[in-house]
């Protein structure tokens, strides 16, 4: 670095242009007149002396008066910490302001593109910490431990957390054994970063794209949805789980899933025992119910035993008995049943001596 940069940089550090001139020249010196400083500057001979005062004072110079009032460079300890706590700072202003022209304020845009796919994990894992109901997301293994703080902190407080893990598990399966994730599914097939949160806000990027990075920030329930079926489809369905947690058999976020995988038992004549969390299709109070599964239906009544789930993209309805009342349990977007499902959870499957009779029935009905 040149003369004429480091004068520009201590300038752009916070030193006046005098300053750093006096400061240089005094550095080259060693010791010397204040007035021989002058001379091998352009500060003017009658500012000088002011200069080197103001130069002392932050500690960069001392003055020592002998015939001649003398400035020479104290030891740069203090100057050097300075000037890098002055670049750590300009590093991360620059930093924020990327981040800050990157972030689109999601009131004002339902969708948003956004350049860096860094800047999607971060809206995602912001997103997580603020999740209420469920989680589902798809990533690789390094992106998983990035956001894996959040996830398993969501999962301690209740939320339903459904993970996705694509491409190489790189010993992710070891590390598992504690968590508090509801599910982790894996794959070796590559895949994009998916996310969904509580049903409202989603999050997608390419992870093997690498000349073109980018991603997209959707908070918008409809959108939301679709993204949702892809990861349900694409994302999870065919995938093997390597992680699960809790006492119930099952917990769905998906109201498809759960008759996909009840359909066989239903038909055979178990009795299911359930518990559902939603809202009232009518008042969007919250609702939570136990009771048997005494019903499903679909657009083809009663279900297949084992529906595929282009036949399960129509309405799907649960009827659960729960007490004296039998409710209408819908999925996702439900307004025809009683009840907006956003968690179904099995708490018991088993087989009396009535499941004949009702294997019958469902069969026959």
């Amino acid at each position: 670095m040149d003369t004429d940069q480091l004068h520009e940089a201590l300038t752009r550090a916070g030193l006046t242009e005098y300053q750093a001139a006096v400061y240089l020249a005094v550095l080259e010196m060693g010791s010397g007149p204040v007035v021989d400083v002058a001379e091998r500057t352009d500060v003017p001979g009658s500012q000088v002396y002011e200069v080197v005062r103001t130069l002392e004072d932050r500690g960069f110079v001392e003055t020592i008066d002998r015939d001649r009032l003398h400035a020479q460079a104290m030891e740069p300890v203090d100057v050097l910490a300075e000037l890098r706590e002055t670049g750590q700072l300009l590093t991360d202003a620059a930093e924020e302001i990327e981040r800050r022209w990157e972030r689109p304020d999601p009131e004002q845009h339902r969708v948003s593109v956004v350049k860096r796919r860094a800047t999607v994990i971060e809206r995602t894992r912001d997103a997580v910490a603020d999740a209420d109901v469920a989680v589902e997301i798809a990533m690789t293994a390094d992106q998983f431990r990035e956001i894996r703080s959040s996830l398993e902190a969501a999962a301690r407080r209740g939320v339903v957390v459904h993970v996705a893990i694509n491409g190489p598990l790189d010993g992710l399966d070891e590390e598992l054994d504690d968590s508090a994730i509801t599910e982790v599914r894996h794959s070796e097939t590559p895949g994009s970063l998916l996310a969904i949160v509580d049903r409202t806000k989603s999050f997608v990027s390419p992870n093997y794209h690498h000349d073109e990075e980018y991603g997209v920030l959707v908070d918008d329930q409809i959108l939301s949805f679709m993204m949702h079926w892809t990861f349900l489809t694409c994302g999870w369905v065919p995938w093997e789980t390597v992680h699960e947690t809790g006492d119930v058999e099952a917990t769905y976020v998906s109201i498809e899933e759960c008759v996909s995988d009840l359909a066989a038992l239903w038909h055979d004549g178990a009795a299911i025992e359930v518990s559902v969390a939603g809202s009232d299709t009518d008042t969007g109070e919250p609702v939570e119910l136990d009771g048997e599964l005494v019903w499903m239906l679909t657009d083809e009544t009663p279900p297949a035993r084992e529906p595929r789930y282009e036949h399960l993209g129509g309405n799907v309805t649960l009827v659960v008995e729960s007490g004296d009342d039998v409710y209408t349990v819908g999925g996702w977007g439900a307004v025809y049943e009683d009840v907006e499902a956003d968690v179904v959870t099995v708490n018991e499957v088993s087989t009396d001596e009535r499941a004949s009779e009702r294997a019958a029935s469902r069969r026959y009905s």
